[in-house]
This record gives structure tokens, C-alpha cells and sequence, in this order.
């Protein structure tokens, strides 16, 4: 019985600490900044083929701002938060 509550407790401590990883949350963040950055991607290219200044500026400044955000993320992630 005492094994049991025991394994319990560990399995419960391993999934909390696993879920309040600080740096398991940033990699999320960094993998849908890559996902978000490769749509936009396709999008400018899009733009550039048709000429589409005004698709163009808007998805370059969205490009610009996540890759910014991305930058940031991976300072934190080298310093090891």
C-alpha cells in the first residue's frame, strides 16, 4: 500500500514538474513562432509573385516582429532562464 501511494506521488511530482517547465513552455513558444514564421514565409513569397506591395509590407512586418520575439526566446533558453 505505502509502495503504491509513493509511485503515485512520483508520477503526480514528474507531471507537474514536467508541465511547469519553464523551459519546455519557451520551446512551445519557439515552435509555433517557426510554424507561424513559415506560413509567412509562403505568404511574402506570394506577394512578391504577384506584386503586392501592400500584402508585402504587412507579412515583412510580421516577419520582422516574430523573428524579434524569436530572437528573445533564444537568449532565454542560452541563459538557461
Amino acid at each position: 500500500m505505502l509502495a503504491a501511494i509513493t509511485a503515485a506521488l512520483g508520477i503526480a511530482a514528474t507531471l507537474l514538474a514536467w508541465f511547469l517547465n519553464p523551459k519546455r513552455q519557451l520551446y512551445a513558444e519557439l515552435d509555433k513562432i517557426y510554424k507561424e514564421l513559415e506560413a509567412l514565409y509562403v505568404r511574402r513569397d506570394k506577394a512578391l509573385q504577384t506584386g503586392d506591395s501592400d500584402e508585402l509590407t504587412i507579412v515583412t512586418s510580421l516577419i520582422i516582429s516574430l523573428s524579434a520575439r524569436k530572437t528573445v526566446l533564444l537568449q532565454r533558453l542560452g541563459k538557461g532562464v
